[in-house]
């Protein structure tokens, strides 16, 4: 009897186990009792770790330069600061950036960043190799095709480079191209990437700053010195300030503006000198001397002219006021 008794215990504390290991099962897929509302659990989203203003740098409209956003980037907990930096940076300039154009593919995308003392590792997805949207497939056999692709190239390289270097303690960065369907001894970029001469297969080399494809306040002068010296007032018109913050006079039409500039002296020779970016920023004083020639006049020379730049959402630009004022002397 006490045998049996001790059985049926046993038996009832297994069943009362089953019961509470049953209960540990996920929720039944509902629970509501009439008249109440009841919230299932959800999957919390990942953990901001920190927002960050953070300089990007994209191109300006079809210029060779590269102009720079400022943006605020935000880091995930599971992600390295490097890697919210290109990740912002490959999604493309804000809305409100009209003038600044993405050098990258549709799809391509930073898959991971390892540093490696001041070196930074980047992987990019397959379609970084891809080309953009608008160049043909035979682009090295057009003249200008020939130019503007390696040119193309060579910014969004400075692009990702300008920026990892404008905001970490970086100095050089090394792109891996992630493999699909195809077998390689290295994951390397290779330099066949950048260049018109497709034969040149090589591994491209770790790439470093390149400060003469950023539009700093000498760039920006040089450029309008360059468009001025060979009339190119389409390229030109870019460069000037939707409004003079000196005069508060507003950039004019493009048919005015042709006719203004038609009616200064010829520029032969220029040389750009010093810029220098006053306080805040945001007004830069360049020096440079040029050669003048009005008509069939003999040449002038003009030592240290000073143009007054300001910054036009983070572009450097020059009102009508400093484009025409000196040269009219």
């Amino acid at each position: 009897m006490r045998r049996k008794t001790l059985l049926t215990i046993m038996l009832g504390s297994m069943l009362l186990l089953t019961g509470c290991l049953a209960r540990k099962d996920p929720l039944p897929e509902t629970t509501l009792i009439p008249g109440t509302e009841v919230t299932l659990p959800t999957v919390s989203e990942e953990r901001v770790r920190e927002h960050r203003e953070a300089t990007l740098w994209f191109r300006f409209l079809d210029e060779p330069y590269l102009a720079p956003e400022t943006r605020t980037v935000t880091q995930l907990s599971s992600q390295p600061y490097e890697m919210a930096l290109l990740t912002a940076l490959f999604s493309g300039p804000g809305t409100q950036h009209t003038e600044l154009v993405s050098l990258f593919p549709d799809g391509a995308r930073p898959l991971s960043t390892i540093r490696q003392g001041r070196r930074l590792l980047v992987t990019v997805s397959s379609e970084f190799g891809n080309p953009l949207s608008d160049e043909p497939a035979d682009w090295r056999r057009d003249p200008l095709w020939r130019d503007e692709v390696p040119l193309r190239r060579a910014l969004c390289m400075q692009s990702i480079v300008a920026t990892v270097t404008e905001n970490c303690d970086v100095d050089e960065v090394v792109i891996l191209v992630e493999q699909r369907d195809v077998i390689s001894e290295s994951m390397r970029l290779r330099q066949s990437w950048f260049m018109a001469d497709e034969e040149d297969d090589g591994i491209a080399p770790a790439q470093v700053r390149e400060d003469e494809y950023l539009l700093t306040a000498g760039a920006t002068a040089d450029a309008v010195m360059t468009c001025w010296e060979r009339r190119d007032w389409a390229r030109l018109y870019n460069y000037i300030s939707a409004v003079d913050s000196f005069t508060g006079v507003t950039k004019p039409e493009y048919r005015d503006f042709v006719a203004q500039m038609e009616s200064v002296p010829k520029l032969t020779g220029f040389i750009v000198h010093d810029a220098y970016v006053r306080g805040g920023g945001d007004v830069a004083t360049v020096t440079a001397s040029v050669r003048l020639r009005k008509d069939t006049d003999a040449e002038i020379s003009l030592d240290s002219r000073c143009l007054r730049l300001t910054r036009e959402d983070g572009i450097w630009k020059i009102g009508m006021s400093g484009m025409l004022g000196w040269m009219e002397e």
